[in-house]
Order: C-alpha cells, then structure tokens, then sequence
C-alpha cells in the first residue's frame, strides 16, 4: 500500500506497522502521548484474545450482498464490549467511547481535535474508505483508524495499514476528504455501523503496566476461555466449531459453503488477526508480560499459545483457494481434527495459568 498524500501528519504521529486495527490504533495514540506499548501488550491488557462462532443470517452487510445464505464468522477477539475500559483501568488511563447520530456535530468535534493537531482514534466502514479496495456492497464498520493531519479545509489525513497482508502489516498514510469520511463515519450497514464513534484519553495518571495488572488480565482471559457463558464462546465454542464446521455441507450448498470456508481463511488469518487468530499476538504478550513479572510460566504458556495459533493457521491455510478446491470434504474433516488439537492444548495452557498466577 502506498502512501497518498500531501498534507503532513502531526508531530510523533508515525504510520506504525501492526497486526490489528484497534490496537494499531491505539499503540498510535499512545506513541503520541510518550507512552509507547506494543500492540501485543494492548491486547493482552484488555483480555482481548478469545474465540467466538457465530451464524448471522443473510440479511448481513459483513461482506458483498449476494445470494448467499448465513454466514458464519469465526474470530479470536475476545471481551469486545468492555475492552477499552478494562485496559484503561489497568493501567490508569481514561478511554472512553463516544458516539453521535449527528454527522454534524461528530465533524465539528473531531475538527476541534485536528485543529489542536490532536490526532482522533475513529471508528469507519471499510466500504467507504478510499484506501481499501473492495467489493461494491462490501461493509464493515468495526474498523478503527486514526486521522492526523488536517489541511484546514476539506481533507484529513488518515493513518492505517495494508489490509491484504498476514502477519504484520504495513503502516501508511492516505488522505481522505471530509466528505468522504462523513459517509464511512455514518455508514448505516449491518451489524457493525460505526454511528460517528471516536475515542477520548486521559494519560494524567499513566503507569507503566505492572504484575497485578498483567495478572488481573490474564485471569479475565482465563476464565472466558475456560468458563464461557455459552456454548459457542471459549474453549467450548473451539470444540462446538469442531462439530459444526462437519455438518455444513449437509447445511450449506455449493457456493455459499465455499465462500463461508473461504471466509474462515480470511477471519483467522488476514482479516487483522496477527495470523493465527490473534494466538501469535497474545503469545508475544505472554513472552513481554514473563519478563515483566519474572514469572516463568507465562513463557511456557507463551510457547502453547504460540503453537495454538500455528494450528489455527493450518486451518485457515486449507480454505485458501476454497472457491475451486475440488478436495474440500476432506479437507473439512481435516479442520474438524485440527480444532479438536487446538481445544485440548488452550485448554492445558489456561488450566496452568488459572494456577499459576
């Protein structure tokens, strides 16, 4: 992806590679406010590695409008209401989310910001954003980026990262007009819409994360895993994935199997999980977070998780070319296999850790 632009970012406004928009976009705000963390300690501070299957119906915007059916989305992310809140708390920084219907008043207060050449965490839909290039009818409004630059008049300068790679992904610079930035801001689409939602921080009583913190966390992360409240979420939802994905081509025809297996490729390996769906970032934070805490078993858990997430590779890797793969029977029943392997290893290295810190 290449940079587009004239306007100048911010002072200590750099394009950072990163692995996931929310946490690139925050590890940004947080350069610039001269308290640097990796991404990877970002996530792991709000808990936010976890796992989830979810079938939404037909009538979703996740992707192009088609004739498809239900959709099913497996993802890595965990405690997404409450993740800003609990990382801010843990390491004494207000986070607060802010929304408006009115794309007005949303424009007025980000100009506010820009003016003071702040730069603004902001919430668009992807299908409107001029660096992506996507399907015509292709929506998500969960996806976070930052604006810092502003020329004065009608255009902004925003910071994001090349959606098309794996693994870590290269920051750049794109301008976008306010026009344009008003429609990904307001964007109605399902089930995401970005309803004009932006971040506030407070760094008055910043500290550096501590061994209580890191441990409060990994408790919360834990016990999602290990406890969910419903059978798709967790440890659980790995195995209930494990049942499921078998039946789908009794559940599903043809074309919408293969697009649904295609975007289990793309759910755990591009779509801004670090690869592995999201396993290799939160093994990085068990590695960072041993050294802080001199507790030795985090780097053993670090080494598990590290090797979950290269079994949640394989299978994403196996739907890679799902639209013509005339092997793809048995290749379902090979991720079927893979996600009982990776059930079993989450639920030794959790099982450690709810007793070792």
């Amino acid at each position: 992806m290449k940079n587009t632009y004239d306007i100048m970012p911010f002072d200590n406004c750099p394009a950072l590679d990163g692995y996931h928009c929310q946490t690139n976009s925050l590890a940004k705000i947080f350069h610039f406010n001269n308290h640097p963390l990796s991404e990877d300690m970002l996530l792991g501070l709000g808990a936010g590695m976890g796992f989830i299957y979810w079938r939404m119906g037909g009538g979703h915007q996740m992707g192009p409008k088609s004739e498809f059916g239900d959709i099913v989305f497996i993802g890595g992310r965990g405690n997404n209401k409450n993740f800003f809140q609990d990382l801010g708390e843990r390491i004494g920084v207000k986070i607060a989310v802010k929304s408006t219907t009115s794309m007005k008043k949303a424009e007025t207060l980000l100009l506010e910001k820009l003016l003071k050449k702040e730069p603004v965490m902001v919430y668009g839909d992807m299908g409107f954003l001029p660096w992506f290039d996507l399907p015509k009818d292709y929506h998500f409004g969960g996806h976070t980026f930052i604006i810092c630059g502003f020329d004065g008049k009608n255009t902004t300068l925003a910071s994001d990262m090349d959606p098309k790679a794996s693994g870590l992904k290269k920051g750049f610079y794109h301008q976008i007009s306010l026009e344009q930035l008003r429609k990904a801001r307001s964007s109605p689409y399902k089930p995401f819409p970005p309803k004009n939602a932006y971040l506030e921080f407070d760094f008055k009583n910043f500290h550096s994360p501590r061994t209580e913190d890191i441990y409060l966390a990994i408790k919360q992360t834990v016990e999602s895993q290990l406890n969910p409240p419903i059978k798709n979420i967790g440890i659980k939802g790995i195995r209930h994935t494990a049942k499921e994905i078998t039946k789908w081509t009794n559940i599903f025809k043809d074309k919408e199997l293969r697009m649904n297996l295609f975007s289990l490729y793309i759910f755990v390996e591009i779509g801004g999980t670090g690869g592995g769906c999201f396993r290799y970032m939160y093994s990085r934070f068990l590695e960072e977070s041993a050294k802080i805490t001199g507790n030795k078993e985090l780097a053993k858990a670090s080494e598990k998780i590290y090797e979950s997430g290269k079994i949640f590779s394989e299978v994403g890797l196996l739907f890679k070319d799902a639209e013509k793969d005339p092997d793809i029977k048995e290749k379902i029943r090979r991720a079927s296999e893979k996600f009982e392997k990776i059930a079993n290893i989450e639920e030794e290295v959790f099982n450690c850790l709810s007793t070792s810190i």
